[in-house]
């Protein structure tokens, strides 16, 4: 069985290639990097699409693994490879759902799973109505926002007209749609990172950055801890990933008051060095074991 792992040529040499490839050569198993630089397809009348790998046809692979890029080429991409048949780990539409911030949201609210209160911004809304449905602070996001990247808090009526004010060409003119949301403050500088594979979780971290800082990225973390999941924090994660229709997840939960959650957001390309240096678990090696027993991969020489 042939196995590719999808990604730009300047991610080769990543961590967690590097340790997915491992593994799977102490596997016997045949799998390659593929740079999505490198391929090309060509579709005619016939529907006869053909991949091309540095202009030679190649044979396709029996299961791909993409990681997350927004452009159009790898979204092309995987669709030519699913509509062959081939097993995506995660599909086309998972990875896709997962990525818009908004859609996600609402997909998760109408599977009854609690989020942050959110709007749509596709242009500039009237103030008042804003501040009619949330109160402040609140929080601007991109709709495909990351590792804390593009992230604004506005504490107060006279911050929101001027970054309204800022943003009004982008989002009237570049169709740059942005979200609204409330502040989820009841422990603002911490939340639960879970990460889950078919349904099952691996392990769970909280993470703890200064406290001034409310954006969970790199730059801001403080430490990372292991976190026994009780019964709640559990099915959460378990719904949230099955909501998105994730096979490989992680998914983020920010602490509500009452003791209770919502769901930040639910991510279909995760990283795992923050959670193996807190867990010390091998989460290469967990997807491969579950690629393994998923599709009775024979693993004898």
């Amino acid at each position: 069985m042939k196995i590719w792992i999808l990604d730009k040529e300047k991610n080769k040499e990543s961590n967690w290639i590097k340790k997915l490839l491992a593994e799977w050569l102490s596997q016997w198993l045949d799998i390659e990097f593929v740079s999505i630089e490198d391929i090309e397809l060509v579709i005619n009348a016939n529907l006869d699409e053909k991949l091309f790998i540095k202009n030679q046809k190649v044979k396709l692979p029996d299961i791909v693994i993409p990681r997350m890029d927004n452009s159009y080429q790898i979204k092309s991409i995987i669709d030519f490879m699913e509509n062959q048949g081939i097993n995506i780990i995660n599909s086309n539409s998972a990875r896709l759902l997962a990525n818009d911030k908004f859609l996600s949201l609402q997909k998760l609210a109408a599977n009854r799973i609690p989020v942050p209160k959110t709007m749509l911004l596709k242009w500039i809304p009237s103030i008042d109505f804003i501040e009619k449905q949330l109160s402040y602070p609140i929080i601007i996001k991109k709709l495909d926002w990351h590792a804390g990247k593009w992230i604004i808090k506005v504490n107060n009526n006279g911050e929101l007209e001027d970054i309204l004010e800022m943003l009004e060409e982008s989002l009237t003119k570049l169709n740059n749609n942005l979200i609204v949301q409330e502040y989820i403050g009841e422990k603002a500088w911490q939340d639960l990172r879970i990460f889950l594979i078919w349904g099952r979780v691996i392990w769970a971290m909280l993470r703890k950055w200064k406290e001034w800082d409310f954006k969970a990225n790199f730059s801001g973390w403080w430490s990372v801890h292991p976190h026994e999941l009780n019964e709640t924090e559990e099915i959460l994660a378990i719904e949230s990933a099955k909501s998105i229709w994730l096979d490989i997840a992680w998914v983020d939960l920010l602490f509500d008051k009452d003791s209770w959650y919502k769901i930040c957001e639910v991510n279909a390309s995760p990283g795992w060095k923050w959670l193996e240096q807190a867990t010390g678990i091998n989460i290469a090696w967990e997807i491969i074991s579950y690629i393994i027993k998923r599709y009775n991969i024979n693993t004898d020489k």
